[in-house]
């Protein structure tokens, strides 16, 4: 948790002014399975295995991380990659597992120990999904490294579960989802400091705009059950931050066979709850408009 109290003071080296954007979950759509195609496009489909691959960059204008701003200024790439594998799929339940890769890369080398480098942090992540009908419940491991040395790794677990309503939307005549998801994280080790708990609720609501382009909503509200989040006292605040985005995305005309190519770019609004993350922010504002454009590919 110390890496968000050093956060405080990266604020103060932070004197340019506040630019545009937040980390987003990635989310990429798996090509269509052999068992469900007919023949002929079982010929064309580039990949009928039990194996995903997916990733891409982010060119984004700031980094915040579930609230504490980590940079804002200069050239920042994101890119990440992960691989799932399918290890159960039958009419009852469906079982995934996966491990991946996120980076941030930072123009202004932020924080870096001597190092003179602009690779700010490196995650690794692996975990599991089980999907029960419109239910998926997961759990995932991820490492947060830092290879300029800005913070020492910190270990951490996560468990997740999320309804897809789209079903029970259409039976009521609404031609959208909400989506609703809730997860914990909890610090396992930390080489910064204390081990603390950060937990999440959201929705994330999607819209088809003719037939290419899909409109994205999501919604996020961050909140410390363990310290995650601290008052000017220091003490415990429960509510972090609280952030709603609207995105687009369209997909790239690559050829079918080179897999999924996808365009998204977008804006998200967030604001500070908690003093801690008001501190972390460049003038200690609490409040800002964030944004990204990015190309994301599943194969």
């Amino acid at each position: 948790m110390s890496r968000f109290m050093w956060s405080m003071a990266l604020a103060i080296a932070l004197a340019a002014p506040s630019a545009l954007f937040a980390q987003q979950d990635v989310e990429t759509s798996k090509i269509e399975t052999q068992r469900s195609a007919t023949p002929e496009e079982v010929a064309q489909d580039p990949n009928t295995g039990g194996l995903t691959l997916t990733g891409g960059v982010d060119y984004t204008t700031a980094y915040f991380f579930r609230g504490y701003n980590q940079e804002d200024t200069g050239l920042i790439l994101q890119p990440y990659v992960t691989i799932t594998a399918s290890l159960v799929s039958n009419d009852d339940f469906t079982l995934n597992a996966y491990v991946g890769t996120w980076n941030s890369f930072h123009e202004r080398k932020t924080l870096n120990q001597g190092s003179n480098s602009s690779w700010y942090e490196s995650d690794l992540f692996g975990g599991i999904d089980l999907v029960l009908g419109n239910f998926t419940i997961g759990t995932v491991y991820t490492f947060y490294t830092y290879p300029n040395g800005a913070f020492e790794t910190i270990g951490e677990v996560g468990f997740k579960a999320a309804y897809d309503d789209t079903d029970l939307m259409k039976r009521m005549g609404i031609n959208f989802a909400f989506k609703p998801y809730a997860a914990v994280y909890i610090e396992t080790s930390d080489g910064n400091g204390s081990e603390d708990t950060y937990a999440e609720l959201g929705l994330a609501p999607s819209f088809a705009l003719g037939e290419t382009v899909t409109l994205s909503v999501p919604m996020t509200l961050g909140l410390s059950l363990d310290d995650y989040y601290f008052d000017d006292d220091g003490d415990n605040e429960t509510l972090g931050y609280a952030a709603v985005g609207l995105f687009a995305s369209i997909p790239l005309p690559m050829g079918e066979r080179f897999g999924e190519r996808t365009l998204t770019g977008g804006v998200q609004y967030i604001y500070l709850f908690a003093d801690s993350a008001e501190a972390a922010n460049d003038g200690g504002k609490n409040d800002e408009i964030l944004g990204k454009v990015g190309i994301s590919f599943a194969y």
